[in-house]
């Protein structure tokens, strides 16, 4: 028969051993790093503003009802068809696309693909089934300094939850651009104008 001391010590270290786990399993939010049971805490959750419904199928703010007109100003929209997105870039919602873009977050990019995917998902256009997902690619200077491409890693997660192709090498970054942040940066636009080019299509299919 085994010594008490030794049964209380494998006690000990299952229970030890089970916390660990437990530990290891626990999520934590996609905004703020808290321990979390679901992809946001309560809190976090509370505060991430979606997008409306119904909303414009073009820019997509909010409409009266599904297919009514919309008031909203399109000039700025020429030459895209449609906008997606999951939520407005505040609150919780800023603060995931932070952790993902500045340091890498997992859970914050899992939670800005399902996001994304869910948002395209539910447009279901013809168009959107037969999409090619590109990334708009980061200047190899930033890309050396952050370690990692967020909006290729973003194509890739959305183009695999959707089933769709991946343009990956569609694009080349002809010129660096300044960071959004940078007090130099007067106009967003002017900033981010004319800094990729067509290079052609080189896809994949989504595995």
């Amino acid at each position: 028969m085994p010594h008490p001391g030794l049964i209380v010590l494998r006690r000990a270290t299952r229970e030890l051993a089970v916390a660990v786990l437990d530990l290891i399993a626990q999520r934590t939010c996609a905004a703020c790093g808290a321990l979390a049971t679901s992809a946001l805490c309560g809190a976090c959750e509370s505060v991430l503003e979606r997008r409306p419904r119904p909303a414009c199928p073009r820019c997509g703010e909010a409409v009266l009802a599904p297919g009514a007109a919309c008031p909203a100003d399109h000039d700025w929209l020429r030459g895209i068809a449609a906008l997606h997105a999951p939520w407005r870039y505040r609150g919780a919602a800023g603060a995931i696309v932070r952790r993902f873009k500045f340091e890498g977050d997992a859970a914050a990019g899992d939670a800005l693909v399902r996001g994304l995917a869910d948002a395209l998902r539910g447009a279901a256009t013809g168009v959107v089934r037969r999409a090619l997902v590109v990334p708009v690619p980061m200047h190899r200077r930033a890309r050396r300094a952050r370690g990692f491409d967020q909006a290729e890693r973003l194509a890739i997660g959305v183009a695999h939850e959707l089933g769709l192709s991946f343009g990956g090498g569609v694009l080349r970054r002809s010129r660096a651009t300044l960071s959004q942040t940078d007090p130099r940066v007067t106009s967003r636009e002017q900033n981010v104008a004319g800094p990729s080019s067509w290079r052609g299509r080189q896809s994949s299919a989504a595995g």
